[in-house]
């Protein structure tokens, strides 16, 4: 969370849109020299994810328009953690060990 105004961080952003077909490879490689996932469906359409985003996503979609020559549609969707837990063995175990004293 944001301690400043209380949102959720934003924690992956996923992109889906169509460039032509004479733009893909090297809006592609601008995409992966950034470190983001590039899935292909079909020929034309791309869905980018962008785990931790960092920067300026303004930024980074005039440059795609601009590989492109112009403008496109993307969809942009952002996926926020709520919480995160982590169960293990040794939880359990912890668990047990407080059921079986509560009941002595």
């Amino acid at each position: 969370m944001n301690s400043a105004d209380g949102s959720l961080s934003v924690e992956m952003i996923r992109w889906t849109f169509t460039v032509a077909q004479e733009h893909r490879v090297e809006i592609e490689t601008h995409l992966l020299d950034l470190g983001l996932e590039i899935q292909a469906r079909g020929d034309e359409v791309l869905v980018v994810t962008w785990d931790e985003p960092e920067g300026k996503v303004d930024e980074l979609i005039e440059e795609l328009w601009a590989i492109n020559g112009e403008p496109f549609e993307i969809t942009h969707e952002e996926f926020h953690r709520a919480s995160l837990l982590v169960y293990g063995p040794e939880d359990a175990d912890e668990g047990d060990t407080a059921s079986e004293s509560a009941a002595a």
